[in-house]
């Protein structure tokens, strides 16, 4: 098995990778690099119904992966593993996407559904999160689609949901900054969502859970909240707390500002300024459903559950 491996996941929003080395053998993760570029991929993906990957967004993220593949072999790792999730999976040309980019560079492509997706982020958080296991619910909110993992004792149920912060910010939002009429449509639509599809786990859950959240929207606003410089993301996201008052607060500065406006905010990703309020809205939302005052954030995801369930795959032969 191999000292070096490298996860990469194609996302709706953004293109990341880590690189980590296995450490002893317990088959822990050290991460040695971590990149991530946002390419957009689901840009106008859901507008007119179409569901189809645009050239423009296809070629981006082509050129993305390609560098990062560079990065993965000067690290010694020559086959990352390569998923491809939200969007894509739902895309009708996802076949020329997969064509585009066997066309260009050699690695095999995997589109995992939304429980693989769910199953190898809970993976990565209770692996990699300190106090992981111990969390109610995990919820991984991606540009495309938010994954919710219920685990208990007795259970571990795994749900998707097509609610991702590009693709709602692309169906509801079309102001700038948006109407308030725009913002209560699109709060609705979470609202009835979340309630058909999570109502059957409040029963599960005994007094107010304890919630991980991950993905690019979660530390996004843990970073918010914290005052943390965007170059400054890393490792010290993970288990970071982000209390309902304070997703509350932010959702009201952000929504009378255009998103040119919103880039001067401490600690928001250029690229996510356009799509962050219909992210936090969701994460309010599932707050205020499970009656939650606050969050953890993880750093750690599908990234590093792709690479522990490699090297599990390995060690069990």
């Amino acid at each position: 098995m191999e000292d070096t491996l490298a996860s990469i996941e194609i996302g709706t929003n953004s293109i990341r990778m880590l690189i980590a080395r296995i450490d002893g053998m317990d088959g822990g993760l050290r991460p040695v690099l971590r990149k991530r570029r946002l390419t957009r991929l689901g840009e106008g993906f859901g507008t007119q119904g179409s569901c189809t990957l645009k050239e423009e967004a296809m070629t981006r993220s082509v050129k993305a992966l390609n560098e990062f593949l560079d990065l993965a072999s000067q690290q010694g790792v020559a086959s990352p593993l390569v998923v491809a999730t939200g969007v894509v999976r739902r895309a009708t040309n996802r076949d020329a996407f997969v064509d585009l980019i066997a066309q260009n560079m050699k690695p095999a492509i995997t589109i995992i559904s939304g429980q693989r997706e769910a199953h190898l982020t809970w993976k990565g958080v209770t692996g990699c999160l300190k106090g992981g296991g111990d969390a109610d619910v995990i919820f991984d909110l991606g540009g495309g689609s938010p994954e919710f993992i219920l685990s208990d004792i007795k259970r571990r149920e795994a749900l998707s949901m097509d609610l991702g912060a590009v693709t709602l910010t692309d169906e509801y939002l079309a102001s700038d900054p948006p109407t308030a009429g725009e913002i209560q449509s699109l709060t609705a639509c979470i609202e009835k969502e979340i309630n058909r599809r999570l109502e059957p786990w409040k029963a599960a859950i005994r007094g107010r859970p304890s919630i991980v959240g991950t993905g690019g929207t979660a530390v996004t606003l843990a970073a918010m909240v914290h005052g943390i410089e965007v170059g400054d993301y890393g490792e010290t996201l993970n288990g970071l707390v982000i209390d309902a008052e304070a997703i509350q607060s932010l959702i009201e500065t952000m929504k009378g500002m255009p998103t040119n406006e919103r880039l001067k905010l401490k600690g928001l990703e250029p690229g996510r300024e356009d799509s962050i309020l219909a992210g936090a809205l969701l994460v309010a939302a599932v707050m205020d459903f499970f009656h939650a005052d606050e969050i953890i954030a993880s750093y750690s995801d599908i990234l590093e559950g792709m690479l522990l369930d490699y090297v599990e795959g390995e060690v069990n032969g």
